[in-house]
């Protein structure tokens, strides 16, 4: 029993600092957490497919998917996603952006319809 409760202490503790070092998306269930790497990380955990623009350069993520984004020359980036309603915001390039599971694109969910 002991070790179960060390082992959910260090848990809790690990869990504290990611939300710690967590910033705010402005869009709902997208993540955006500090990294001290070069680049621009984004991973898709959802099911829908997202296209995303970095000043021109378009990226598409299939369901969970990923890229790496080079940030030389940039402190932040601003990501604008193709078929949402707020579909830009800006993050440290230092930084890496999660759709998470919940993600929906909310436009071409209405094209659906």
């Amino acid at each position: 029993m002991k070790r179960s409760n060390q082992l959910l202490l260090i848990l809790g503790l690990f869990a504290s600092g990611v939300i710690a070092s967590e910033y705010r998306a402005p869009i709902e269930n997208i993540k955006v957490y500090k990294t001290e790497l070069s680049t621009l990380s984004i991973q898709n955990l959802s099911n829908e497919r997202i296209e995303v623009d970095i000043y021109g350069e378009n990226f598409i993520l299939d369901s969970v998917s990923g890229i790496q984004f080079e940030c030389s020359g940039y402190e932040n980036l601003e990501l604008q996603i193709k078929n949402n309603d707020h579909d830009y915001f800006e993050v440290p390039c230092k930084s890496r952006v999660v759709f998470t599971d919940s993600f929906i694109n909310q436009n071409a969910q209405r094209g659906m319809k």
